[in-house]
């Protein structure tokens, strides 16, 4: 039997469950998660395997995009962080919302292609980083050859 003097709530003591066994983290669990080395990203081996479309490649290439932010036209020059098949992360200026429409221009060869930013830009030093996506998939548009879909770096 319990005391009231010695309930959790007043000894300072945390509450603990009285019956069952202990709670294990399940699948998917962040409790205590492990970071890859140099990366800051999570681990999960439980994980399923990336669903991503195609491969991202680190490549940086000077670009343009064009887009209408409050009824006005304007241009920003850009850099890109990484690029796949489907659009690229890129560097702007100015925050741009998601599901903002636009057209990118590839600086060196002026090929166009209609774009929207997928995701909330995330804020660096140099500016904004500007998830987009292609309206559709443009495989030529970076004049690069792309990994095959099932690469994988060596470890």
């Amino acid at each position: 039997m319990v005391k009231k003097s010695d309930s959790p709530a007043k000894s300072g003591a945390p509450a603990a469950r009285p019956f069952g066994p202990p709670i294990k983290p399940g699948p998917g669990s962040l409790i205590a998660p492990k970071l890859a080395p140099g990366l800051g990203k999570v681990i999960r081996p439980d994980a399923p395997e990336d669903k991503r479309r195609s491969q991202r490649v680190m490549l940086r290439v000077r670009a343009n995009i064009h887009v209408t932010l409050q009824g006005k036209q304007s241009s920003f020059e850009i850099t890109t962080l990484s690029v796949n098949d489907h659009g690229a992360i890129v560097v702007v200026e100015r925050n741009l919302p998601a599901g903002t429409m636009l057209v990118l221009e590839h600086g060196n060869t002026k090929e166009r292609v209609a774009c929207k930013v997928v995701r909330t830009a995330r804020e660096m030093p140099e500016g904004y980083q500007v998830p987009i996506e292609f309206d559709s998939p443009a495989p030529d548009f970076w004049k690069i050859a792309f990994p095959p879909t099932d690469w994988r770096p060596q470890d």
